[in-house]
């Protein structure tokens, strides 16, 4: 059975097929239009470039489609096309299914967290779906629990306000102390990046401002003005910029430390409601990857699994694999190997030459003997290093296919691609990604992180030896590389390991600032060019800047 799966909200849209009940193929209209969480497109929209894109990657037309499903909270407009054949179901739900249905668990409970989702409106007034927990097995997805959000349409500060949302918390403290990105809307990772920098000023002060028991959690619209104003005001009576520097970062801090309060207790609750062992996560927030460790750490979870695209664009894949098997009914059976997050296409070497040829003598090339331990080396020597390789991955994290390497030793390196390649904040921290056999020599966990969704500690005695992808406060948001899933980013660890005998290396997002994720080789190139990266490495060739 073919499905065609449609997925965001008024951001972050995207496009999945399923086949026979696993994922062939997804990717982020972001990718294709270059605009970031493809916001704002307008009439654009209406192209869904990325459902183009991943029927050609499978080699299908629309009329080999057996069943098209999205999520009844996506802009319509994304879905002209196949407006007479959409089957909609509720966006928490196409959340769910996608964590769930990629997961490795026959049975789970599911919680799924986020700003907002599908509009629900009765005598009382129009809701929107905040927080839902599940329970998940062979035959069904079931609801638990669900709660909604009034749409109160009095906080002129934003176009839909709406209440008892985590997401929404952690969103407007974002925005209050000045990070605000496309479409208005708040950036939340850079607030759980500046946290550690703050201290617990402002912990209890922020918890005046809601409230949660029981597998819920409550914040009136008046509780967001007032958060909004208290705010406000702490910031403005700063004497200097230094020190609204730190209040910003305590806010961050306070934020943060009581958004881990918050998913903590209703992941226990879930536990208590469902007895199940192992937990699923998908929304916006289960890329909060701090709570995530805490989820492992502090509750009576013993696994935990996350999508990788746990935001509005999985649910392309949540909606299709609902389709198959909630709406076609179709028995879940979990596969024995891990989802495999590299969903894109894969860009043959004769469209790399094209791309490389297009810029004449601006570049040169060589294809290495060696590739493996040529880059090694020269990461090594300092090489800031663009990987482009084989399938683009989904979600927000780059997972070794649409990356930027460098070496993960040298402190100064963490400054270095902030201020040169990446052009963003000074605080902003940089991923590990290491052997799956030396994980628990760096790290205290040896739960595998194959898809960047978890902060443990690095340990004591190797925060030195990794300096530049470890955080002020000792941790690190790792990747564990799973040979079977990217057998040549586990070779380039293994030959920068020969090398230094260090198997890890700094991994960051191929991309610059406010850019989406590279997709291809022509992408690659361009960011290549407008920073200061040394090299790249598109598939087997080695590209070199021509001299200035």
């Amino acid at each position: 059975m073919r499905i065609l799966g449609l997925g965001g909200s008024h951001h972050d849209f995207g496009a999945s097929v399923v086949i026979d009940g696993r994922v062939a193929a997804a990717v982020e209209e972001e990718r294709l239009t270059r605009v970031k969480i493809a916001f704002g497109l307008g009439p654009r929209l209406q192209r869904c470039l990325a459902a183009t894109y991943v029927l050609d990657q499978t080699g299908l037309s629309l009329d080999d489609i057996d069943l098209v499903v999205s999520n009844d909270f996506l802009n319509a407009v994304y879905a002209i096309r196949m407006r007479d054949r959409v089957r909609w179901i509720s966006h928490h739900l196409a959340h769910a299914a996608s964590t769930f249905y990629t997961s490795p668990f026959e049975r789970a409970a599911v919680l799924v967290l986020d700003g907002r989702g599908s509009l629900v409106t009765n005598e009382d007034g129009a809701f929107a779906e905040t927080i839902t927990h599940y329970r998940a097995g062979p035959d069904a997805l079931t609801t638990v629990a669900a709660q909604v959000g009034r749409v109160t349409l009095t906080d002129s500060r934003s176009e839909d306000p709406f209440e008892d949302s985590v997401g929404w918390l952690y969103e407007e403290v974002s925005k209050s102390i000045g990070f605000i990105g496309p479409g208005e809307m708040g950036e939340p990772g850079k607030t759980m990046g500046l946290a550690p920098y703050g201290d617990d000023t402002y912990v209890k002060a922020l918890q005046n401002f809601f409230g949660y028991a029981d597998g819920r959690f409550r914040q009136s619209t008046d509780q967001q003005i007032a958060q909004r104003a208290f705010i406000a005001d702490e910031l403005a009576s700063a004497g200097n910029e230094r020190i609204r520097d730190e209040m910003r970062a305590s806010f961050a801090y306070a934020v943060q430390k009581n958004a881990e309060m918050i998913i903590l207790e209703l992941a226990r609750w879930l536990h208590r409601k469902t007895g199940e062992r192992r937990l699923c996560m998908a929304g916006g927030v289960a890329l909060n990857s701090v709570a995530n460790f805490k989820i492992l750490e502090e509750t009576p979870f013993e696994e935990l699994y996350i999508v990788p695209a746990a935001g509005d664009s999985g649910t392309s894949f949540g909606a299709a694999l609902y389709g198959y098997y909630g709406l076609a009914g179709h028995e879940w059976v979990p596969d024995t190997t891990p989802f495999s997050p590299y969903q894109g296409r894969e860009y043959t070497a004769a469209e790399i030459e094209a791309a490389v040829a297009a810029l004449g003598s601006a570049v040169s090339t060589t294809r290495p003997a060696d590739l493996f331990d040529h880059v090694a080396a020269e990461i090594a020597a300092g090489a800031v290093t663009g990987w482009f390789q084989g399938r683009s991955e989904v979600g927000p994290r780059a997972l070794g296919n649409r990356s930027i390497l460098a070496d993960p030793r040298p402190a100064e390196m963490k400054d270095r691609i902030n201020a040169k390649v990446k052009h963003r904040e000074w605080f902003r921290p940089f991923a590990p990604v290491v052997r799956q056999a030396s994980q628990t020599t760096y790290f205290n966990t040896a739960v595998a992180a194959e898809y960047m969704l978890l902060v443990p500690s690095v340990r004591p005695e190797m925060r030195d030896v990794i300096a530049a992808v470890t955080h002020v406060d000792g941790s690190a948001r790792m990747q564990t590389a799973l040979p079977a899933l990217n057998p040549r980013l586990d070779a380039l660890l293994a030959a920068f390991e020969r090398q230094t005998g260090v198997p890890v290396l700094l991994n960051t997002s191929f991309n610059d600032k406010n850019e989406p994720i590279v997709e291809t080789p022509a992408d690659a190139l361009r960011c290549f060019l407008n920073t200061e990266m040394d090299l790249l490495v598109l598939g087997d060739t080695v590209v070199r800047k021509a001299p200035r």
